[in-house]
This record gives C-alpha cells, structure tokens and sequence, in this order.
C-alpha cells in the first residue's frame, strides 16, 4: 500500500511537472516572453519609449520586449506583420501619419558581422547617449547585453 501512494504521488508530481514545462512552453510561443533577458522599461510617452537590456538574449527581439511590455500594461503598439517581420504604425494610441512615423533607434552597432544601425541616417540623443538609426525593424533586433533602444515619433523629412 506504501508503495501505490509513493508511485501515485509520484506520478502526480511527475505530472505537475510536466503541466508547468508545458505552460511556460505556450508563454514563449505567444511572443511575451523574454527568454533568458531581462530588460527595462525607462520610459514610455506618447513621444517616445526607451528599452535597456540588462541581460540579452539573442534569441530575442525588440517586439518581444515591446509585447513583454505591452502585456504587463506599461505601453501599447500596435502594427502588422509583412515579409519584413512587424511593422510598428502606432506606439502609445499615437498613429503614424504621412508626416510622422516611429522611428526605431539603438546603441547596437555591429554584432557577429551584421550591422544593426547606423547614425548617418539618423541619431537620437537619450541620457548622454547617441542612439543610431536601426537597419532593422523591431522584429529583427536582436536583444544584446548592455544596449538601448528607442521607439521614438520621427518627423519624415520627405513628407
């Protein structure tokens, strides 16, 4: 009898275990998760938001930090999937315009041979640093160690 309830219990925590491996698995998939990064939100307007990665993943983007942020209710986005990955057409309830649009800037550079950003077409000045114009869209900047990025309302100087 001792025995049942050893392998019942054990099965029950087996089970358990396997409910949560299973749950955390779904949490990834819906883009919410950070993975092994750890990043913070230092601030979100209705002009501008500023993401430090304390811990990067690689694995992981910039949308999926915006949706980590979004799902704990610290800002809003809003935007589409295209062949490029996601498009992002509003930040905060402010939509992008013919004149405007959100523009996405970095101090990620150059990492692995693939250069993320690049100040010639565009920088933005954030607590006495110089973020560079991303190459990439949200979707496909990866979050490294150490960086800043900014989601920030750009004029567009060809409206």
């Amino acid at each position: 009898m001792k025995r049942m309830k050893r392998a019942i219990a054990l099965l029950f925590c087996c089970a358990a275990a396997c409910g949560g491996i299973s749950l955390a698995a779904c949490a990834e998939k819906d883009g919410a998760g950070l993975g092994a990064a750890e990043a913070a939100l230092l601030e979100s307007t209705s002009e501008y938001v500023v993401i430090e990665v304390r811990e990067g993943d690689l694995t992981k983007s910039l949308y999926d930090a915006l949706l980590h942020f979004q799902d704990r209710g610290e800002l809003t986005i809003g935007g589409r999937e295209d062949a490029f990955g996601f498009y992002l057409t509003s930040v905060n309830g402010v939509e992008a315009t013919d004149k405007y649009y959100w523009g996405v800037y970095t101090t990620l550079g150059t990492l692995d041979g693939t250069e993320y950003s690049n100040a010639e077409y565009g920088t933005y000045e954030y607590g006495g640093q110089t973020l560079a114009s991303a190459s990439y869209g949200v979707s496909g900047l990866p979050l490294a160690d150490g960086e800043l990025y900014a989601v920030v309302w750009t004029k567009n100087p060809y409206a």
